[in-house]
């Protein structure tokens, strides 16, 4: 699908540079407003400092998505049936990105309800799994910029090694096999980061997945660059 993006300059076509470069901010606003709401949750941030900023960003993000729909609309009716597909998997990918904003919205509020950020081992579980969902974020970035295949398939394999440590920490805490003192909060938390992390998969794989792929990419073969 990015290869369409990238054809864009070339063509002359200005409606998809204009969604090109409000979609790579799309991505961009994702990954700070993630990074914000989840160190707000993780402890040493002033909420009140970081709150109209979080809020601001996602409703760029929703001003953005707004922005692509009303020109993939333009883009449609001008180029007929040959460009339906590219529309529709971007339409797909643009709601990926929005969703981030609102699990970001959603971590935020698990700070604010929490009485006190994690501790321990749980902390220490957490940022590191936070640090590598924010650098799959960034990965997905620079995949969109240059129609990354390999690298496509290497962030969905990644990104369902996270997705499997977010469902093995909420078994464990609801199978109450350790003591916590935020049981609620940590399950929540790791449901939240599982979200933003299928999202940011969902972007990268259309990068080598048919539309009727999309949401759902079964796990690349080794070796393999793409699904086709």
């Amino acid at each position: 699908m990015f290869d369409w993006f990238l054809s864009s300059t070339e063509t002359g076509a200005p409606g998809l540079e204009k969604m090109r470069a409000a979609f790579g901010q799309m991505l961009d606003a994702g990954r700070h407003i993630f990074d914000t709401a989840s160190n707000a949750f993780l402890g040493g941030t002033d909420l009140d400092v970081i709150r109209r900023d979080l809020f601001d960003t996602d409703k760029r993000i929703n001003r953005a998505e707004q922005q692509i729909r009303r020109q993939i609309v333009v883009h449609a009716s001008v180029h007929g049936a040959t460009e339906f597909p590219s529309c529709l998997v971007l339409m797909s990918v643009v709601k990926d990105a929005e969703r981030v904003g609102d699990y970001a919205k959603n971590i935020f509020d698990l700070a604010a309800l929490s009485p006190h950020p994690p501790s321990g081992e749980d902390r220490n579980r957490l940022v590191e799994l936070k640090d590598r969902i924010s650098h799959m974020m960034a990965s997905c970035r620079e995949i969109y910029d240059s129609y990354d295949a390999d690298g496509a398939t290497a962030l969905i394999r990644e990104a369902q090694e996270a997705e499997d440590i977010c469902d093995e920490q909420i078994h464990d805490l609801l199978g109450a096999q350790r003591d916590v003192d935020l049981p609620a909060a940590y399950v929540l938390a790791y449901r939240y980061f599982k979200r933003v992390i299928s999202h940011t998969r969902n972007v990268a794989s259309s990068v080598i997945q048919p539309i009727d792929k999309l949401d759902f990419p079964s796990k690349p073969p080794e070796g393999a660059a793409t699904d086709e």
